[in-house]
């Protein structure tokens, strides 16, 4: 019988002459100077965010984060989109080729070549220390019994223009709009689109106004409303669904709603999104383990 295979995301990244290589499971992958990133840069070349590359339909997808570093695909000017098979991104002096790759899952109920005795008996002494310690230490709450009020999706609105010039500002908003508009298309089925679809609105706003566009900025700024608004309540009716579904051990819809609120998130830390990853890790072994029984 074949061993089952999944796909991952590998990545490449050179840099003055040095490589290395990285392999990201889960379908995407964060590339930036912060210690949370799947793919570390170097603070002078990348921001703490600065890429998010995801597998979406099989095929694989970008979108630059922050416009403080210029991201180049094959050369060209890149901001959002599909990226080519064989893509080239350069972010600075950074040079990134990512790729999707097959992996061998190992095989489960495979038999071990068998220890030494020695081994062995240590082995079974350390169980036996483990089950003494386990019997001795009380049980640790379930964070499926739990509940944690859940944050404000958005801070402040936006009303700073990162760049300068009234020319280039009204240039860099209309490109922002143009950007925000199919994030916004996308926030149904990927909110975390619809949520960076909201600052991308409501920078260009502000940069529309500091060129004097009154009627272009009310444009911008009342998307930027419209879908915070209904974003936020998405956010909420989200999280009542979880905590309905946790309470009545609706485990599999559970999961469906864990996963809808990360996406929401998008690797934001704090105490609610380290619940949210607890309450994940525990639906995914009670899942394992009726897959092991069955």
């Amino acid at each position: 019988m074949a061993t089952p295979s999944a796909q991952v995301l590998r990545i490449s990244v050179e840099r003055a002459g040095r490589t290395g290589s990285y392999e990201v499971h889960g379908g995407t992958a964060l590339v930036g100077s912060g210690s949370h990133c799947d793919v570390r840069l170097l603070p002078e070349d990348a921001s703490p965010e600065q890429l998010r590359i995801e597998l979406r339909m099989g095929e694989l997808w970008a979108e630059v984060l922050s416009s403080q570093h210029e991201c180049r695909v094959n050369g060209q000017l890149f901001h959002l989109g599909g990226l080519p098979v064989d893509a080239v991104v350069t972010i600075g002096a950074v040079t990134l080729r990512a790729q999707l790759a097959e992996v061998q899952n190992r095989k489960q109920g495979a038999k071990s070549e068998g220890w030494p005795p020695a081994v062995r008996i240590a082995g079974f002494g350390a169980i036996g220390v483990g089950l003494f310690l386990q019997l001795q230490t009380k049980p640790t709450p379930s964070s499926l019994d739990q509940t944690v009020d859940h944050p404000a999706l958005f801070a402040a609105p936006i009303t700073a223009c990162a760049v300068r010039g009234d020319q280039a500002a009204t240039f860099y908003a209309r490109r922002l709009v143009r950007e925000a508009n199919l994030q916004a298309e996308r926030a149904p089925f990927y909110p975390r689109d619809g949520v960076s679809a909201v600052a991308r609105y409501e920078e260009a706003a502000a940069c529309l106004e500091q060129d004097g566009r009154t009627a272009e900025a009310k444009g911008a700024e009342r998307a930027a409303n419209h879908l915070r608004s209904s974003l936020a309540d998405q956010f909420h009716v989200r999280h009542v669904r979880l905590e309905r579904y946790l309470s009545i051990k609706k485990y599999d819809a559970a999961q469906r709603e864990v996963h809808v609120l990360q996406d929401f998130l998008n690797r934001r830390e704090g105490e609610y999104a380290q619940w949210l990853s607890a309450v994940q890790r525990e639906l995914n072994m009670r899942f394992a383990s009726t897959k092991r029984k069955g």
